[in-house]
């Protein structure tokens, strides 16, 4: 009879410490909250912007804080990105204003507060505020093997901006 309750006994020690790991497992997979710094925000440099860009504290996220990527970025009228390209694509969630994106060889469209747009893997394109608009979106994507998210190339010309918008 003692053989089988110390037998139970251990059994249970087992499973609590089992259980202990598994809840430590679990912790690390529990929410996390970080904490805006207003700090961390810059202005968008001039080789990857034309006017004036404030991108807000950029952010990681998913298991490893590697899943995906992004940040706030507000465009005065008229500012906008170089054209460049996501390894992994890129969707835009416009917050406010009235922005432009175009695709290469694509009419320029126009966006506004709650459009979501999704530019696919490796397609160049630009995005920025309308002429007489300021224009704010969340911007998120995904790195590549490497680590990268972007590709930044030449600038838009203000003739390809001021083209007519659909």
């Amino acid at each position: 009879m003692k053989k089988l309750l110390l037998t139970g006994a251990a059994v249970l020690a087992l499973g609590a410490t089992t259980t202990k790991a598994e809840n430590a497992a679990e912790k690390e997979k529990a929410m996390n909250v970080q904490k805006y710094d207003q700090s961390k925000g810059f202005e968008g440099p001039e080789d990857y912007f034309t006017g004036k860009v404030k991108v807000d504290e950029p952010f990681k996220s998913g298991d490893e804080f590697n899943d995906y990527q992004g940040a706030m970025v507000n465009f005065e009228a008229g500012a906008r990105t170089a054209w460049h390209t996501h390894p992994k694509g890129q969707t835009l969630y416009i917050v406010s204003g009235e922005g432009r994106v175009q695709s290469e060889g694509e009419a320029i469209k126009t966006v506004r507060a709650g459009d979501v747009v999704w530019f696919p893997a490796n397609e160049k394109h630009w995005h920025g505020a309308a002429p007489d608009s300021a224009m704010s979106h969340l911007a998120i994507q995904s790195p590549d093997e490497e680590g990268e998210v972007v590709n930044w190339m030449e600038h838009v010309t203000d003739e390809q901006y001021l083209r007519e918008s659909e």
